[in-house]
């Protein structure tokens, strides 16, 4: 089976093509970004708050497509005037790295609710969740949000391992064609 990472590439792909912004919310050592690099988006916006993962993950990278800021995402609509085609967040800590520089509930829900004004209709947000525990906090936090998005203006669908409520698993929301504001 596909790791969580990998389902969450599947179900951004359909909103990406060679004009796209993007934002890797939670950049870590750029997987993410390597992702929507190679689909060939015009530009990725990432976020990552810890600045030697960050310039360690820009050299790796070497992308002028990237723009990379060691700002929480939270503070995403002060840096991105654009609309964005796809967006995702890994929530929890970066691996191989300190645990407890981890993403948090309360900055977390307010990043999902920033992206979600700055994406485009039709376009996607992914959303990788980890139920251990301390993040089984922030999960409840999100998934609560996420619940009370109205169905007319957003499609949000989960997928995760039934029989073991500790795996990671992925949220994936689609604005609505028909949204307005």
């Amino acid at each position: 089976m596909r790791s969580m990472v990998d389902e969450s590439h599947l179900f951004l792909k359909p909103a990406l093509h060679r004009h796209a912004a993007c934002v890797d919310a939670t950049l870590g050592h750029g997987k993410d970004t390597a992702f929507f690099l190679s689909e060939g988006v015009q530009k990725v916006f990432a976020f990552e708050i810890q600045e030697n993962i960050l310039q360690n993950t820009m050299k790796k990278l070497g992308d002028p497509k990237v723009q990379a800021f060691c700002q929480g995402h939270e503070t995403m609509d002060t840096l991105i005037f654009e609309p964005i085609d796809a967006m995702i967040f890994n929530f929890g800590y970066c691996p191989q790295e300190d645990p407890s520089i981890c993403t948090q509930a309360n900055t977390s829900v307010i990043a999902i609710q920033k992206g979600l004004k700055l994406l485009k209709r039709k376009g996607r947000m992914a959303l990788v969740l980890y139920p251990h525990p301390s993040g089984k906090e922030e999960a409840k936090c999100i998934e609560k949000y996420v619940q009370s998005l109205s169905a007319s203006l957003y499609t949000v669908v989960q997928y995760k391992q039934l029989n073991n409520e500790h795996s990671p698993y992925l949220i994936g929301i689609e604005k609505k064609e028909g949204y307005h504001e």
